[in-house]
């Protein structure tokens, strides 16, 4: 079932006519969508403009905006946009960056305006896609391929997991849905910070032995997108950087030296050590990863989302009442746009678990 439009690369372009038999439209602008259910109990959120802080078009009244991340005081916003392009990092802890006043009170609102979506006191489960959005910004030497910063395919997730979620409403509950291309399992899910890793086990171990027939059908396609996709972009860093050492690249790129200890990581999780960080020592982990079991879930391995908790303020939020639990989605991007029905499927037996 098909409830958003999505264009090649995955990005959220609008909710489709089947979403609307159910959901209201609450608020539009160039931002975000916001789509509350009939009864109320559902809340849908997906972010239409890029996370890339100077990929924007101001004549437009589009910015900027990583909705993952704290709104910055006014001083830092400035000297964000004064490093801009060379100084943009993606793991950045500030939402936007802004040249002056004016631009700064603008997207302070904008920010605050999505906020104002999520917090509540209000039983409901709110379903948010806040990279989902498409971006524009071309090629650089600190950022080679800017549509690798698309969420790809979440908000169709996202949708798929509002418009099925029929469970009785008796807290309010977050559930943040990203996509990544990284070789963890077909959906990681992060503690936020506020989730206990026990009580995520236990939901886990309930959930996963339904679904690993399902991932396995497309586990071989899984891992050799993977494979040709990283051989690919490790290309690049050799060729851009002259090394694949995360030790020496820290002093040349801080993104390019955190995402090689990631797929350092991932390789290792499916049974592949890296000895020699050399294109020919990643290449031969990559022809290795042969039949190994592709996880159907697996909690807080690759990005568990506590980072983005505090900067939100997440925990401050629950102990005021305005938020009861939370949980950060990392679903495989590969299993997202080719089976996006069984990821919602799976998390929402977790969301279950972890929620009802």
């Amino acid at each position: 079932m098909k409830l958003v439009y999505e264009d090649e690369h995955g990005a959220y372009h609008g909710v489709t006519p089947e979403f609307l038999r159910e959901f209201d439209i609450v608020e539009s602008n160039p931002h975000f969508d916001v789509y509350d259910s009939f009864n109320g109990r559902r809340r849908f959120i997906a972010v239409k403009c890029s996370r890339i802080p100077d990929d924007e078009n101001l004549a437009e009244g589009r910015f900027g905006i990583d909705f993952n991340r704290a709104r910055p005081a006014y001083q830092e916003a400035v000297e964000y946009a004064e490093g801009l392009p060379d100084s943009y990092l993606w793991q950045d802890d500030i939402a936007f960056a802004a040249a002056g006043v004016s631009e700064y009170e603008i997207k302070s609102s904008i920010w605050d305006s999505f906020y104002s979506y999520i917090w509540d006191t209000v039983p409901q489960t709110v379903w948010v896609a806040p990279h989902s959005g498409n971006t524009d910004k071309p090629p650089h030497d600190y950022m080679t391929d800017p549509k690798i910063m698309i969420d790809t395919f979440s908000a169709g997730v996202a949708a798929l997991c509002a418009f099925r979620d029929k469970g009785d409403m008796i807290s309010r509950n977050l559930v943040v849905v990203h996509s990544t291309g990284q070789l963890g399992a077909v959906l990681n899910l992060g503690d936020f910070g506020v989730l206990e890793q026990e009580k995520m086990d236990i939901a886990a171990n309930k959930v996963i032995p339904e679904y690993r027939e399902r991932v396995y059908a497309i586990a071989g396609e899984f891992k050799q997108d993977y494979s040709e996709k990283t051989f690919k972009f490790l290309s690049r860093i050799v060729k851009a950087r002259g090394t694949l050492d995360p030790v020496e690249l820290e002093g040349i790129s801080r993104d390019d030296s955190f995402l090689i200890r990631i797929y350092t990581r991932c390789l290792e999780l499916y049974g592949q050590k890296i000895s020699e960080y050399s294109l020919e020592g990643f290449s031969r982990a990559l022809e290795n990863l042969g039949e190994a079991e592709v996880p159907v879930i697996l909690n807080n391995f690759i990005y568990p989302g506590r980072n983005a908790g505090r900067l939100i303020k997440l925990p401050d939020k629950i102990r005021e009442g305005e938020m009861n639990s939370a949980v950060q989605v990392e679903g495989a991007r590969i299993y997202m746009a080719k089976d996006p029905e069984l990821v919602a499927d799976i998390l929402l037996d977790v969301k279950k678990e972890l929620f009802d």
